[in-house]
């Protein structure tokens, strides 16, 4: 059997080619299981691929996050727990927020509330020990506009239904409203800077005129972003003002010479976007972007990543806000 047919059975249970070792997990649990752990947003895409000879951010062996403590709570402990909801263990993808001004990562729900005495804040304290996989001093990858590098996690929180873990990164940049946080084991993947040159940029004017024609609308809700695309050189999306279980979006990719094609966002259940930023996570030359999603009652932030000459697909999703 060739090797690379052997890597491919291994994958399952997260053991690396290179040497036989077993993949890092980030813990002394190396037993690649996933747990049956509820997940708390809508499915991400999953690696899927043998590793290249250089690993990057789409070809990379899968890290489960280490298993929870999983220790015996009582009280209000075990009551937070009972309705506490986390991210399974074989979640890659996370976003990133600026929440109370500090940069936190979207790591789980929980309902009902938590109360702000004391004792509450303990018993928060203690079943998010027990219960929660990521902990302070778990090290994660932030991408940005500008490249990658280390987030190390401080701490857990709430904020509203969602359970977050701070970063000890700077504030994000204006105009970088959610960022991709990527696990991949312990130690993280050493930061890189994006050097690769932009595309060439096209006709400016014409594709200047494209927009200007889109965005003078006042009666539809119109976001674009300029970048890299493949062919293309701007997305632009145009959406009802008001939301509604019937409401659709238009979505357009606009070539160098200002002339339009239909394009698609491929996010799930989430049938408008409002487009934040793009970055580019793999270092191909091709932008990533990052989407604030709207359905009826609901929002959420996410990554889409192209996966075709006009489609963009869903690979990270955080954030989600239930308005009912």
């Amino acid at each position: 059997m060739r090797r690379s047919a052997v890597c491919a059975s291994l994958i399952a249970v997260a053991t690396a080619c290179q040497g036989g070792q077993p993949a890092s997990v980030g813990t002394s649990d190396t037993v690649a299981r996933a747990d049956s752990a509820t997940r708390d947003s809508i499915p991400e895409e999953r690696p899927d691929s043998l590793p290249a000879a250089v690993t990057d951010s789409t070809t990379v062996l899968l890290s489960l996050l280490p298993a929870a403590a999983g220790g015996a709570l009582s009280g209000d402990a075990a009551s937070l727990a009972d309705r506490a909801v986390f991210v399974p263990r074989t979640q890659r993808w996370f976003m990133a927020r600026m929440v109370d001004s500090i940069p936190s990562m979207d790591i789980g729900r929980i309902d009902g509330g938590v109360g702000t005495t004391d004792g509450a804040r303990a018993a928060l304290t203690r079943m998010l020990a027990e219960r929660s996989p990521i902990l302070p001093g778990m090290p994660f990858v932030l991408h940005t506009r500008g490249g990658s590098r280390v987030a190390t996690v401080t701490g857990l929180a709430t904020s509203g239904r969602r359970i977050v873990a701070r970063l000890d990164v700077p504030a994000f940049d204006t105009g970088e409203l959610a960022l991709p946080m990527e696990w991949r084991g312990a130690p993280a993947a050493q930061p890189h800077r994006v050097s690769r040159t932009d595309c060439l940029p096209g006709d400016s004017l014409a594709i200047d005129r494209t927009l200007a024609r889109f965005v003078a609308s006042k009666d539809t809700a119109v976001s674009v972003l300029r970048g890299c695309f493949g062919r293309f050189r701007a997305v632009i999306t145009v959406r009802p003002l008001t939301v509604t279980p019937e409401s659709s979006e238009r979505v357009l990719l606009v070539k160098p010479d200002g002339g339009t094609q239909k394009g698609r966002l491929r996010d799930l259940s989430y049938p408008l976007h409002a487009l934040v930023s793009v970055l580019d996570i793999d270092g191909d030359g091709t932008h990533e972007i990052v989407v604030h999603s709207f359905r009826p009652a609901m929002e959420t932030w996410a990554v889409l990543r192209m996966t075709d000459s006009v489609a963009f697909t869903r690979f990270a999703s955080g954030y989600t806000l239930e308005k009912r």
